[in-house]
């Protein structure tokens, strides 16, 4: 936490700077109209990347999987993405997020920033399967499935079955609406 509170005050002393520089050259009232008009602009992308979005949410806030032929195709969702990140720099006041903003508009350097999140997301599966398990309440029926995966295992790490395979079903109780798996000890066999 602290590197990031590091790069934040870094970031902003040299926004700082370059305000302070571009105001003496220009006036400062222009640089100020101009933070204005960015925030305006800013909020216009964010409006409009939620227009295009927020349906899809909605379907996922819902619990229900979007149907892919109800949705629009990927460049548009990829660059309503570009586009409401575009708003959010836009927002901050700062003349390199502006910069910032209006790279990320360019078509080339979205479909680098698209080439490179499904690289993240093709060899980051395992982590982001486990996150999106977490960001849905727990573990689940399937257990730690990001850690200690077996490659012949289909179901990551352990047996979701229980211990025993199928049998595990007979090794638990029941008590008071909770599931409790009953220990082994040197009695039972």
């Amino acid at each position: 936490m602290g590197v990031v509170v590091g790069i934040a005050l870094v970031w902003f002393i040299i926004e700082m700077l370059l305000w302070y520089l571009i105001a003496q050259f220009i006036s400062g009232w222009l640089v100020f109209i101009w933070f204005i008009v960015a925030a305006v602009i800013g909020i216009g992308l964010i409006k409009k990347t939620v227009g295009t979005l927020n349906p899809m949410a909605q379907q996922m806030k819902n619990g229900t999987i979007p149907n892919p032929a109800n949705q629009p195709p990927e460049n548009v969702i990829t660059k309503s993405i570009a586009t409401g990140l575009a708003g959010v720099l836009f927002l901050l006041p700062g003349l390199l997020t502006d910069v910032g903003a209006l790279l990320i508009l360019l078509p080339a350097i979205q479909k680098i920033l698209t080439n490179k999140a499904k690289n993240y997301a093709m060899n980051n599966q395992e982590k982001m399967m486990a996150m999106m398990a977490k960001q849905m309440g727990g573990t689940g029926m399937f257990g730690n499935m990001g850690a200690n995966v077996n490659p012949n295992n289909p179901f990551g790490q352990g047996n979701p079955f229980g211990q025993g395979g199928f049998g595990g079903f007979g090794q638990r109780t029941v008590i008071d609406g909770q599931s409790k798996i009953k220990q082994k000890s040197a009695n039972d066999d």
